[in-house]
């Protein structure tokens, strides 16, 4: 089994509370299938955006690209 690490941006706007980036999170991540696990890298204030890293199974992550 092959893991793959995929780095995700999020754009922190019109998420004022943790309960709706979170929802944005969850919902970005989804549209690659379903991690093993994610991680928030790093936030950038300025640009008003948030960085994450998610592991996924490679065949998970080739098989979700293939019904999109």
């Amino acid at each position: 089994m092959d893991t793959q690490l995929l780095k995700l941006e999020i754009d922190m706007q019109n998420h004022y509370t943790v309960s709706t980036l979170y929802q944005a999170i969850q919902d970005e991540l989804k549209q690659h299938g379903r991690p093993l696990n994610w991680i928030v890298s790093g936030v950038d204030k300025d640009s008003q955006k948030v960085y994450v890293n998610a592991i996924f199974l490679a065949a998970e992550l080739n098989w979700c690209n293939c019904l999109n």
